[in-house]
């Protein structure tokens, strides 16, 4: 889906941060927001980065109807699965800061890749700096070790190639 508009719905405790497409699709972002003065760029991040943890880690299995969650085991805790993924950390770079999103489960370094492009051309278009270098998204595996990096300069050329 390309998202076309966003939209921002304040309520008491909670901000919905709707993402529009071109189809009239919309993907809807309910957050507890503790500090009401942030602005709209920040909850649009931090909406989009909900997003991501969502798509990396996936759904519940079918509920139990006898324990009224997925395992028997505490709401929202998913057991360890045998399939073969492994757990990246993601290191955003924006401005002067790093962003950290931990536990991002993929199946493989291509899947690692490809989510890591994603970001970096996402970064580009909401950069507050118009010229940056250097890396814009590195990966680290569970060692902590930098097992992937994507620069700016592959994120401009991607997103060039990818108007074309």
């Amino acid at each position: 889906m390309q998202v076309l508009d966003t939209a921002i719905h304040a309520s008491p405790g909670t901000v919905t941060v709707e993402f529009v497409g071109e189809g009239g699709e919309k993907i809807a972002v309910t957050m507890v927001v503790s500090d009401p003065l942030l602005d709209h760029g920040a909850l649009v991040d931090r909406a989009k980065e909900l997003m991501v943890q969502c798509a990396a880690f996936g759904g519940l299995p079918a509920q139990d109807s006898r324990h009224g969650n997925a395992n028997g085991s505490r709401p929202g805790i998913e057991p360890p699965s045998d399939t073969g993924q492994d757990l990246y950390t993601f290191e955003y770079r924006e401005g002067g800061s790093v962003r950290r999103l931990e536990g991002v489960e993929l199946p493989n370094l291509e899947a690692v890749h490809d989510e890591a492009l994603r970001s970096a051309i996402d970064l580009l278009d909401d950069a507050a700096e118009p010229f940056q270098n250097g890396w814009a998204v590195r990966v680290r595996g569970g060692d902590g070790e930098v097992v992937l990096s994507v620069d700016f300069d592959e994120a401009r050329r991607e997103k060039a190639a990818a108007a074309m």
